[in-house]
């Protein structure tokens, strides 16, 4: 199942490229895919044949939190040390993410303002039990692959992610996990950029080596795992 919408979604993905006026045909193929393959899981039972499906989550938005904050001495030390490591990896993530964008559609990235965004978006999110989060790499590739040019469609998205959150839950029940690994898949595809590869490997086989080391570190450990590879092999060389 996960190989067959993986094709589908690359196979929508060229016919976009070949025809741009076909935009919407990539654009859409994810949320058909997962229409598609939720009604599939749906009418054949596949969970029951090994199938991991998403399942039922919790419905609703969280409450306000800023009456649970603690300042206690006993906390303060493991929420500093927690909070500068973090700190530290959600920034270099986020940059990198950006840079990356950057490249491809020719615009600079400001470390201040990532710093600041990052911040405050954490500042506020503690106050209703969210996740720290930063530019996560998977969101913006796919939103990459969908057409997405500007901030605009993260105001969008979040008044989706609410309205689903609040009212449409129970549809996502029988969504295949695979079916999510692909969309996912096929935006990062798009990414790869071959000739930039083989410029390094030409100017510096170290910093190629370094390049490598981070690509298989991310796809194999983490984005956290494949930058701090990286990060001690370009240190040590």
């Amino acid at each position: 199942m996960g190989f067959c919408f993986l094709g589908l979604l690359l196979f929508a993905r060229y016919v976009s490229m070949r025809r741009p006026n076909l935009f919407w045909v990539s654009a859409g193929a994810p949320l058909a895919s997962v229409i598609l393959s939720t009604i599939l899981v749906f009418l054949f039972k596949a969970q029951k044949h090994g199938i991991s499906i998403i399942g039922e989550l919790k419905r609703g938005l969280n409450s306000p939190s800023w009456d649970k904050l603690l300042f206690h001495s006993s906390y303060l030390g493991t929420t500093v040390r927690t909070g500068l490591v973090t700190g530290i990896l959600s920034l270099a993530e986020g940059v990198a993410v950006g840079r990356t964008f950057a490249a491809m559609k020719g615009y600079k990235v400001d470390g201040n303002k990532e710093m600041m965004a990052i911040g405050i978006m954490n500042i506020v999110g503690s106050c209703t039990s969210c996740y720290v989060t930063t530019g996560a790499f998977s969101r913006s590739a796919v939103n990459h692959n969908a057409g997405c040019k500007t901030a605009m469609s993260n105001i969008f998205m979040s008044v989706t992610i609410m309205v689903t959150l609040l009212f449409l839950m129970p549809l996502f029940i029988h969504t295949p996990n695979v079916v999510l690994a692909a969309i996912i898949i096929s935006a990062v595809f798009g990414l790869i950029d071959v000739k930039a590869a083989y410029h390094i490997w030409k100017m510096d086989k170290m910093d190629f080596f370094v390049c490598m080391s981070a690509f298989l570190g991310v796809i194999f450990v983490s984005v956290e795992g494949g930058l701090a590879i990286a990060v001690k092999l370009k240190f040590h060389t």
